[in-house]
């Protein structure tokens, strides 16, 4: 799947395991927010590819990585693209994805889906990725 497609909740789900955050086992409490520097997530409650408070502390930390990708896709202009400047937070969180998987990641299935795959997929998903890591070592 190309990075530059990836939106919404999947995006954001790409976004947490670039960070090498762990999914939470439990759905939040209700009104309960996502913490930082928890080093953990949730799709109820991480949103980083839509707001600032979640995208923002990556785009500091990563910033330079970021830029070069976007560079990479859109040339030395890239602050005029019509793209980013319409979402810029997206397109910051696509190109932190791309700074640590590459341009392709994994396709989770369905290739229209618009809400997060459930919490056990997620798991499932991240155990296999651990897997696979361990198993190239």
């Amino acid at each position: 799947m190309n990075v530059m497609r990836i939106e919404g909740s999947l995006l954001n789900f790409w976004v947490a395991k670039s960070a090498g955050l762990r999914l939470l086992p439990q759905p939040p409490s209700p009104g309960e927010k996502h913490e930082h520097d928890s080093g953990c997530w949730h799709p109820q409650t991480f949103h980083p590819s839509t707001d600032w408070s979640h995208g923002g502390p990556i785009v500091s930390n990563e910033w330079y990585v970021i830029e070069d990708v976007l560079a990479e896709w859109f040339g030395p202009d890239w602050t005029h693209a019509k793209a980013i400047m319409e979402h810029p937070l997206s397109w910051f969180m696509r190109a932190y994805v791309a700074s640590q998987f590459g341009d392709q990641v994994e396709d989770m299935g369905s290739e229209n889906r618009s809400l997060a795959p459930d919490p056990i997929a997620l798991a499932q998903l991240q155990l296999n990725s651990r897997r696979a890591m361990r198993a190239t070592q």
